[in-house]
């Protein structure tokens, strides 16, 4: 990598304060950075893992790093990044990942939000029991790490992340991350934790349409909508419901999906609080049919809509497309990146460590679009040749 290259992705850190005593520094702050990010990218989980890597290939860093101490010590990277602000990372990273978004896709125009927990970023003692089968018990750990995050359906980009001390509190965490995004013509789907009135205000204040899970949190208006729903059904004719329908076989399994719309106009307005709800222009409805091994369950779901038009196609598009932040964002941190397996815990590095994650996995994402090499076998060719590591960010700054 020349460094033209270097100047190109560091100026994506621009604005990050160092938090060390100036003049008692022997590593520079961007040789760090830049180390960890490229260790990140080889197959590196820890910053033991950093520290051999960066010593075991100090003469490919060499080529454009300065090092004046040679590479810095496992313990220098944890305390650095234990430090670092991990709002000013968020920002670098929120500015950096919008524009990788529009060099690959443009303006985002449907956007997921749904949270993670980063299970091993809970203290050891606060490690929930397990039962006879040996597994979790499911309950949230406390202290853990709670991560709110903002996912780009046509790009596949994690665009940006707020943390919260646990899943209740995504409520709090949601305005904050819708805050930081320009959501003007996009389209936000938020699950039933996000169904809010002051949510759908705030996305209408921000001229976004939003489709809004709806569930027992909204026992009396998710009640209006079965029930507006089913009479749509039985007379078609004066409410003029859209239905669209898919059907998809796989692994033995056969699922069939019925998206159904309904647009809310003066007979309807007395049936749905729509006065009270920013932008609501519809309700939306999916029922799933799936049939396993000759079983078959059905699950019927509700949604708010503030899609004047009550296109049927989109609404079937952001709903089925939410499941992307959990598929493919989630899943391949999990599996790919170790996150949850991951026990660093002090201080800021948790959160700051998960940036660098998905800095990584946007960056092998967008390179996706250029081969077809998974996001695991990508890790493992840096660490077979660094030389892939420019061809990945060269696209990307």
């Amino acid at each position: 990598m020349d460094a033209e290259s270097l100047r190109g992705v560091s100026r994506h850190f621009d604005g990050l304060n160092d938090p060390r005593v100036v003049g008692r520094c022997d590593h520079l702050l961007a040789d760090i950075l830049m180390i960890a990010l490229v260790a990140l990218l080889g197959d590196c989980d820890d910053w033991v893992e950093v520290e051999l890597f960066g010593n075991t290939h100090e003469a490919w860093f060499r080529r454009f790093l300065k090092l004046p101490h040679g590479i810095p010590s496992h313990d220098t990277f944890e305390r650095l990044f234990a430090r670092l602000d991990p709002k000013q990372m968020n920002a670098c990273f929120e500015r950096w990942m919008s524009h990788l978004c529009l060099q690959l896709t443009g303006q985002a125009k449907t956007i997921a939000i749904d949270g993670k927990t980063l299970r091993g970023s809970a203290p050891a003692s606060n490690a929930p029991q397990s039962n006879a089968s040996g597994k979790g018990t499911g309950d949230e750990l406390p202290g853990a790490l709670h991560l709110v995050s903002a996912w780009a359906q046509e790009a596949k980009l994690v665009l940006a992340q707020v943390p919260c001390d646990q899943k209740s509190n995504e409520i709090t965490a949601i305005p904050q991350l819708i805050e930081m995004l320009e959501l003007k013509g996009c389209t936000v789907t938020i699950d039933a934790m996000g169904c809010q009135r002051a949510i759908a205000e705030q996305l209408h204040d921000k001229r976004a349409d939003y489709v809004l899970a709806l569930k027992g949190n909204q026992d009396t208006l998710h009640t209006q909508a079965i029930l507006l729903l089913a009479e749509a059904d039985a007379r078609p004719a004066r409410f003029g419901p859209a239905t669209h329908r898919t059907e998809q076989r796989a692994r033995g399994r056969h699922e069939v999906r019925t998206y159904t719309t309904m647009k809310l106009g003066a007979h309807t307005t007395h049936r749905v609080a729509r006065d009270h709800w920013a932008g609501l222009r519809a309700v939306g409805r999916v029922v799933s049919r799936r049939t396993v091994k000759g079983t078959m369950t059905t699950e019927t779901r509700y949604f708010l809509l503030s899609d004047a038009d009550a296109n049927v196609q989109r609404f079937a598009a952001a709903v089925r497309g939410h499941w992307g932040i959990e598929n493919s964002a989630h899943w391949v941190l999990d599996v790919t990146f170790g996150e949850d397996a991951n026990r660093t815990h002090k201080d800021h590095a948790p959160e700051n460590l998960a940036i660098l994650r998905r800095l990584g996995m946007n960056l092998f994402r967008a390179n996706r679009q250029r081969t077809k090499v998974a996001l695991k076998n990508q890790r493992k060719q840096i660490g077979w040749n660094l030389d892939f590591v420019t061809e990945l960010l060269i696209h990307a700054i």
